[in-house]
Formats: C-alpha cells, sequence, structure tokens
C-alpha cells in the first residue's frame, strides 16, 4: 500500500499539480502514524522471586513442616517490613516438586538490605524461631530437598 502511494507521489510530482501533492503527502504521513502497531503487551511493575524445589519421596510433610518455621516466617517478616508484597508455596502434581515465591513490588526492593532492616528483620526472625533451632532445621533440610532453580520472573500484560 505505501508503495502505491508513493508511486502516486511520483506521478503528481511529474504533472507538477503541487496542490494534490501537498494534500496526498499529508495523507501518507498521517497514514504511516497510524500504521504503526501499537503494543500489545507491558510487563507488570515488580519481580517474583521462583525457587523451585524437589524434595525426596516421603519427606514433603516434613519439608513443609520445616519451612513453616523458617522460610513463611521469614516471609511474613519480610512483608510486614514493605520488602515483599506477597509470599506463596505451591506444590506440583507429582508430589514432591514445591515452588516458593516472593513478589517484590519493586526491583529496588530486591537490592540488598540496608543494616537497619537487616538488624530489624534479624531481631524479628529471633523471637519467632531461636538461631539454634533455625540451623538444625536449615541443616536438616539438606537431606531431603534439592533446590533445583532461583529464577527472578516478570509478568506480562497484555493489552
Amino acid at each position: 500500500m505505501f508503495i502505491l502511494m508513493l508511486y502516486y507521489l511520483i506521478i503528481l510530482l511529474i504533472r507538477e499539480k503541487k496542490m494534490r501533492f501537498i494534500l496526498i503527502s499529508a495523507l501518507i504521513v498521517s497514514f504511516t502514524a497510524f500504521a504503526q502497531e501499537e503494543n500489545s503487551r507491558e510487563f507488570a511493575d515488580g519481580v517474583i522471586e521462583l525457587t523451585t524445589v524437589k524434595v525426596k519421596t516421603n519427606f514433603l510433610q516434613d519439608y513443609l513442616d520445616g519451612i513453616e518455621q523458617t522460610w513463611i516466617a521469614a516471609a511474613k517478616i519480610q512483608q510486614e517490613m514493605g520488602i515483599i508484597s506477597n509470599y506463596n508455596v505451591y506444590i506440583g502434581n507429582d508430589g514432591s516438586t514445591v515452588y516458593l515465591t516472593m513478589t517484590y513490588p519493586s526491583w529496588a526492593n530486591k537490592a540488598p538490605w540496608s543494616d537497619e532492616q537487616t538488624e530489624e528483620f534479624q531481631k524479628k526472625f529471633r523471637e519467632t524461631i531461636s538461631q539454634e533451632d533455625n540451623q538444625q532445621l536449615s541443616q536438616s533440610y539438606e537431606d531431603i530437598r534439592e533446590i533445583v532453580s532461583v529464577e527472578l520472573i516478570g509478568r506480562l500484560i497484555f493489552n
């Protein structure tokens, strides 16, 4: 279509009908401006950290009991502090894959914590579980699970 319009422009130039040339030029410019494709999708604000964990057979309940005292407790504190906006735990249909997600409201929230944030988090976390218990639970994970991947993923919005 653009080539056809260009062809007519050349013919009009040759005939030296300047007024038609100006009008058709304006039409072609407006057609090309409207012809540019509008974005049909965009990234949503924030970022999701997705951790995939493979749990050994018959240890899923033990693993979930453990992360309830550690990972979930830590995620709740981070949410209260405004570092994350949401967290979730998903179980795969194979019964041994666990997906842990933390949703950060912006990429800036994923940045390293300040000393004040670290101190506040540690204080609140120690109120939920002792350092010894946390260390013991964390070490027991090594025998029953394998972290398969940790990914940062973005959510797309389709317009």
